[in-house]
């Protein structure tokens, strides 16, 4: 275990004592990953609290099966039980993904249904016909053990593959969690190039449970990106009013430095979806790149952040986190502002990845891949302002360090209980030492 008692800043102009009291922070380290082949190693998305506290969480890498051809292992699924006492440890417990037909490389996290069961996806592998190599990837449920100890069971809803005339017409290379609207999983992939297929500009789909027991999900194809029409979303969905899905995409062409995006369901069953741009970044002071999805805040408000754009000390820009407001009549325009600029001069911080946490309210929670007194990125703050056109207040609430603390935290956070949970993607930076599950709590 490793905690660091930091100073926690009133946010300003709004009172956050219902989210987090005015005293001091305390990190802690809940878990150091030792890799395969008896651990995890290297997660790159969140984690997700369980009934009875218990978080669940995907690695990269590591794990303890064979995985033929991946001396690194072929990812896995964790989980972390609180312990009994406050001075006891935390106890993992691991599913490791046996083969690359099973899937392998988790890139983001997991979702978990009423009956604790997880859904996740894999970015590369699946079980594709007439290929052992064919990288597409998957989306996956693991059934939790029928009795305590047991084993957790692995069934794949969906492999990504694809012929070399058709290409990927179901899209490839997911890299976000699936979300769960009315029991159907709604997600999306990257899409990717391979030398004899055609380049992929990713999708979103939906994947339907069968009316039987036993039965196939039934993957349907929502929205198919181009390459002039924006491309590659690597941030997952969140569901609004009516059905309608929110997400991001994080390139290409017309749209070069990404855009948000509105899926409607349609009016009929055999109806198509209806895709809307929200807003298109321009790459400059507004932001660019947006790796995360969005979420939703009070009076439908989105909230998210783009890994480049705003100041321009780190060359590409630094990052931003925005917001967008619905329209007040429909069919209007939605209004995206800028509600912070990540600054890149020495020991700020910069390039956020993830995505974002909202407390009752209206603070805002994330993380920084780089930045903080050590270099190694931080967790923030982004309070309201307390009159309209002010500005949003940051406070740095933990930074880095490279240590036993972990560095380079690439996903966003989940909140629970006023306690904040995350990863970080490296030991440091620099891309040694051991990842880490943290806590960050009052």
């Amino acid at each position: 275990m490793n905690a660091r008692v930091i100073a926690f800043l009133i946010c300003a102009g709004v009172s956050c004592a219902a989210y987090w009291p005015a005293h001091a922070a305390t990190l802690t380290t809940l878990h150091t990953f030792t890799g395969a082949p008896n651990d995890g190693a290297n997660p790159y998305g969140g984690v997700v609290v369980g009934p009875g506290g218990v978080l669940y969480g995907t690695t990269q890498y590591g794990g303890t099966g064979p995985c033929t051809g991946w001396a690194d292992g072929c990812g896995t699924v964790f989980s972390l039980t609180p312990p009994a006492t406050p001075e006891g440890t935390w106890t993992e417990s691991i599913y490791s993904f046996p083969f690359p037909k099973a899937g392998y490389q988790p890139y983001a996290g997991v979702a978990m249904n009423s009956g604790g069961g997880l859904y996740g996806t894999t970015a590369y592998g699946g079980d594709c016909v007439g290929s052992t190599t064919l990288p597409g990837g998957t989306v996956f449920l693991l059934k939790p053990p029928s009795s305590s100890g047991g084993n957790w069971i692995e069934q794949s809803l969906l492999s990504f593959c694809g012929g070399s005339a058709e290409g990927f017409p179901l899209g490839a290379s997911p890299e976000a969690s699936p979300v769960i609207g009315s029991g159907v999983l709604y997600g999306t992939t990257s899409g990717f190039t391979r030398p004899g297929f055609r380049v992929v500009s990713g999708t979103v789909y939906s994947l339907t449970p069968p009316t039987t027991p036993g039965g196939s999900w039934a993957e349907t194809t929502l929205d198919n990106f181009s390459a002039e029409g924006g491309c590659s979303p690597q941030g997952g969905l969140v569901v609004g009013n009516g059905g309608v899905l929110y997400g991001t995409t994080e390139k290409c062409q017309s749209f070069a430095d990404g855009m948000v995006f509105s899926l409607t369901p349609p009016a009929t069953p055999s109806g198509s979806w209806t895709e809307t741009v929200l807003y298109n970044f321009g790459g400059g002071a507004d932001g660019a790149n947006p790796y995360a999805g969005v979420i939703i805040g009070p009076r439908g408000v989105l909230y998210g952040t783009t890994y480049y754009g705003g100041d321009s000390y780190c060359g590409l820009g630094c990052g931003t986190v925005f917001s967008l407001t619905p329209p007040s009549e429909p069919g209007g325009a939605w209004t995206e502002a800028v509600l912070y600029r990540f600054p890149g001069s020495e020991h700020k911080f910069f390039n956020p990845r993830g995505s974002l946490v909202v407390s009752s309210d209206g603070v805002l929670y994330g993380t920084s891949t780089a930045g903080g007194s050590g270099d190694q990125g931080t967790i923030f703050s982004l309070a309201p302002p307390a009159s309209p056109g002010d500005a949003w207040t940051a406070t740095i609430l933990y930074s880095f360090t490279g240590g036993s603390d972990g560095g380079c935290p690439y996903a966003g956070l989940a909140a629970s209980g006023g306690v904040l949970y995350g990863t970080t993607h490296y030991g440091d930076c620099g891309g040694s030492g051991a990842a880490t599950v943290f806590s960050l709590a009052p």
